[in-house]
């Protein structure tokens, strides 16, 4: 069985007593199949999605109606949704899609609105919550702006450990600002490097 008490005290990093409650009590868990949209672009946001486990990734359509990828999510507690604010009524800017089975712990847009008004320790965690999801999409658009595409597929790396394994290279692609092409080009680049390091390191051996 899930520990909702555990998952919101460890994980998202609230102790208070009665928050916790009233966490536990309006709190749900929704599982997702690939492919499963947690909400579109646009839709009024009901409720806030927190991961559980897997991954997801948030799009929206540029001026021309072509899908990019805006981010991607897959650390516990970080929430499933894309709003420059949490309000009553206010909309998703992008669509936010599983990338692979995901599970998610959903709250009330009312109820988180009206904790983060009513408690101190819930506003931080929003204030923190909302401080780290602002500087990343500061570095991403930093990195847009000044790197190399060889340089932004090595910070995606770094930054993202283990999801380029997770993720469609049209995504990674599309997140970076290059073509798929381009992408492919890069990642032959570094097998190639792989394999010449490693062919280097055997006949050093021998």
């Amino acid at each position: 069985m899930f520990d909702l008490e555990g998952f919101w005290r460890t994980t998202v990093g609230i102790k208070d007593t009665g928050t916790l409650a009233a966490l536990d009590n309006n709190s749900y868990i929704k599982n997702l199949e690939k492919g499963q949209r947690v909400i579109k672009e646009g839709e009024t946001v009901t409720e806030v999605g927190f991961i559980v486990r897997g991954v997801l990734k948030a799009v929206y359509k540029d001026i021309f109606g072509k899908e990019r990828v805006y981010c991607f999510g897959y650390i516990p507690g970080e929430a499933a949704v894309s709003v420059a604010n949490l309000a009553v009524g206010v909309k998703s800017i992008c669509s936010v899609e599983a990338v692979n089975e995901c599970t998610i712990l959903c709250v009330p847009m009312v109820c988180l609105v009206k904790l983060i008004h009513n408690n101190i320790e819930a506003s931080h965690v929003y204030s923190r919550m909302l401080s780290m999801s602002l500087r990343k999409v500061i570095e991403h658009n930093k990195i847009l702006m000044i790197c190399e595409v060889q340089e932004r597929y090595q910070w995606f790396r770094e930054t993202y450990p283990g999801l380029s394994e997770l993720v469609r290279k049209k995504d990674i692609a599309s997140y970076l600002g290059m073509t798929p092409e381009s992408l492919s080009r890069i990642l032959k680049e570094v097998r190639k490097n792989i394999e010449t390091k490693h062919g280097n390191t055997a006949a050093s051996n021998l």
